[in-house]
């Protein structure tokens, strides 16, 4: 029986390159989305032209307590089995103090600490309902700022530490079923309004002078799968970008808000 994968906002970005490198190691992936039908069954069958299994989509809103409550059963009712986790679904939306609204807040917090955790929980719950037969892992993805901190994006900020702070208490809680691990990646892909030259220059803002790919975070997450010996760490793919402290978010420096 081939590993069953759940990637969380797998469709797209990220996520998308994920179930790829999962699917090229013969994976049943699972391809979770909130909105994006399309690039969903576009991610499904190219996993299925990469070597997946087999490749299934799966809809749920993580913000919303119901949705997300159900989605770990609905993987289990298409696959038979779940393994493998990667939280990889995200809310990055910009604030700071003087614009802090107590409603965008507790949307970071749903999308970016309570969906993981609660996730995470409901696959513990059904490893743990088998007896010890088969164990488990969970990769969250976390964010290279949360060692390298700076004013921008307050509530994304809060959420992120907050999910990085339960990563070795999760995967105390949740052995020996359950590995819990995180990665942090740097600036990966370009995001909000970035011009590709103001990306191009945050990339090379790290240690290395090129910070992370998304396929390096795919590759980090195949690794870390593979290493069974290793749970509660966090590992930063990012060029060595929270190496170099900034005042700023990279992609505001040379921008007034």
């Amino acid at each position: 029986m081939s590993r069953v994968s759940l990637v969380t906002g797998g469709a797209q970005r990220l996520g998308r390159q994920i179930c790829l490198a999962l699917a090229g190691r013969g994976d049943t992936v699972v391809v979770h989305y909130k909105g994006s039908n399309q690039e969903a069954a576009r991610t499904r069958d190219d996993c299925l032209a990469a070597g997946a299994a087999a490749a299934f989509i799966v809809q749920a809103d993580l913000a919303d307590k119901v949705e997300r409550a159900a989605l770990v059963g609905a993987v289990l009712r298409l696959t038979g089995d779940l393994h493998l986790l990667v939280n990889n679904a995200s809310l990055f939306e910009y604030d700071n103090a003087n614009s802090f609204a107590p409603e965008r807040f507790e949307q970071h917090l749903q999308t970016n600490l309570i969906a993981p955790v609660e996730l995470t929980m409901a696959l513990h719950r059904h490893l743990s309902q088998q007896g010890g037969k088969r164990s488990g892992h969970v990769v969250t993805l976390l964010d290279q700022k949360l060692e390298n901190l700076n004013v921008d994006y307050l509530s994304y900020t809060l959420a992120k530490l907050s999910s990085g702070a339960s990563i070795r208490y999760l995967a105390q809680c949740c052995a020996p079923y359950l590995r819990v691990n995180a990665i942090g990646p740097g600036v990966t892909l370009v995001s909000g309004d970035m011009t590709p030259d103001e990306f191009e220059r945050s990339q090379k803002i790290a240690a290395l002078g090129k910070s992370s790919t998304p396929q390096d975070i795919a590759m980090a997450v195949l690794m870390l799968d593979q290493a069974v010996a290793v749970t509660g760490q966090t590992l930063l793919v990012d060029g060595g970008q929270h190496l170099v402290p900034r005042q700023r978010d990279v992609a505001f420096e040379n921008k007034d808000l």
